[in-house]
């Protein structure tokens, strides 16, 4: 007998139990969807930045 096949098919059958008896025993929790908080963007009063540069000839 090989020990070490013996532990491995040992620890996969309680992983499957576990897996298992974890979603038996799982309650259905409720889906709550909650309001947007986030501020309007008023786009008159956004900044933006122009960068200007020649470009780099490559020699």
């Amino acid at each position: 007998m090989n020990i070490r096949k013996n532990f491995e098919a040992l620890f996969l059958a309680a992983a499957a139990l576990g897996l298992a008896a974890s979603f038996a025993i799982a309650n259905e929790r409720p889906v709550e969807i909650a309001a947007s908080t986030a501020p309007a963007i008023d786009m008159a009063t956004i900044q933006t930045v122009v960068v200007s540069a020649p470009r780099l000839a490559a020699r």
